[in-house]
């Protein structure tokens, strides 16, 4: 079992899964992300997609958290 997330990077691309350099991956259909506030981001990045950016860094605000990961988003 993989617990670091290098370790569970290594482990994706050696079964096959491509792997992007950002702390949240969207590709349209699935979004995922990475570390350990990575929850944060996801929902503020969801948030944002689904509602605007007014509406993400209203949230942002509300948690006192600035988003400031990666985002890779397939076109």
């Amino acid at each position: 079992m993989h617990q670091a997330t290098h370790g569970a990077k290594a482990y994706l691309e050696e079964h096959g899964g491509i792997v992007k350099n950002a702390r949240v991956v969207d590709d349209g259909n699935l979004v995922t992300a990475a570390g350990i506030t990575s929850g944060l981001e996801l929902g503020l990045w969801l948030v944002g997609r689904e509602l605007g950016s007014d509406a993400a860094t209203g949230v942002e605000a509300m948690l006192e958290y600035e988003a400031r990961g990666t985002v890779w988003q397939a076109n």
